[in-house]
């Protein structure tokens, strides 16, 4: 009540402009402005004089009072033997929980800045060319379009057979040269190595990789699968199917004709019954 009535005073005297006059007498104004609030202000007799002994002594004791039966009817529990071990566990588990969110926090960042490399989808259709899977790189690497043209997975690995059958298999393979913008289109061209009956057969083969979907996809095999593409080894040979020969037709004597070049002599066929006809 008091420093209300004082903060009203102070501001009355701030909203008032002072002269030079009323400046210098500013501090004897505070002081007779704080007279008046405290002979104007009831106050108590406790602050004027304080408490007695007698009261105090019965005030404390009837806190003592309050506080007894406070905790006779909330007992105080005992710390349990077990509040370490809880304690630990608690900080393992906010631990391994921190890490886990710093973790998928950091995972999902890789996974948003993640940016796919046509070279790592060669390199998968080289590895698998090597072990010969080629149903594999029929479903996972080649591109929508060259997937339609090879709409067969079977002719498809059969081509890519006769390839190694002939050739020998792919024992190895070396990126050399990249074109391309590597953003949408791109142009990787390999040192291929197959092998047959302990000899070599090196060539170059180009893929042509294009972007789908947000994955790389191989829209041209090149000379991968079937190195006869573009000349890069000879071709495989068609075989060549041999004439028969059609056997001479057989001649009877007739009537124990010995044989002759007259075309009247023989009949095709004849028995020696016919002479009757």
């Amino acid at each position: 009540m008091r420093d209300r009535a004082r903060q009203r005073a102070m501001a009355e005297v701030k909203s008032r402009r002072a002269s030079r006059e009323e400046l210098r007498e500013a501090g004897k104004r505070v002081k007779e402005l704080e007279q008046e609030l405290l002979t104007t202000v009831p106050l108590s007799p406790e602050t004027k004089q304080g408490e007695d002994r007698r009261s105090r002594y019965l005030r404390l004791l009837r806190l003592r009072n309050m506080r007894d039966d406070f905790t006779s009817t909330r007992p105080i529990q005992a710390d349990h033997p077990n509040g370490y071990i809880l304690a630990l566990v608690m900080t393992v588990a906010c631990v391994l929980l921190c890490g886990f969110c710093a973790g998928g926090a950091f995972v999902g960042l890789q996974l948003l800045n993640f940016k796919p490399s046509p070279v790592d989808t060669a390199n998968a259709f080289w590895a698998a060319a090597e072990q010969q899977n080629y149903s594999v790189i029929h479903t996972n690497y080649l591109s929508p379009t060259l997937r339609v043209i090879w709409d067969d997975p079977t002719q498809f690995a059969s081509m890519a057979e006769a390839s190694d059958s002939y050739y020998g298999a792919i024992t190895n393979f070396s990126l050399i040269k990249q074109a391309g913008d590597m953003t949408q289109t791109a142009y990787l061209t390999y040192t291929v190595t197959r092998s047959k009956n302990g000899v070599n057969k090196i060539y170059n083969a180009t893929l042509k990789l294009v972007i789908h979907a947000g994955s790389w996809g191989i829209d041209d095999l090149g000379a991968s699968l079937d190195p006869s593409v573009g000349g890069a080894l000879p071709p495989i040979p068609t075989p060549t199917t041999q004439p028969t020969l059609t056997p001479a037709p057989t001649y009877t004597p007739i009537n124990g004709a010995t044989p002759s070049t007259s075309p009247g002599a023989y009949r095709s066929g004849a028995s020696p019954g016919d002479s009757a006809a």
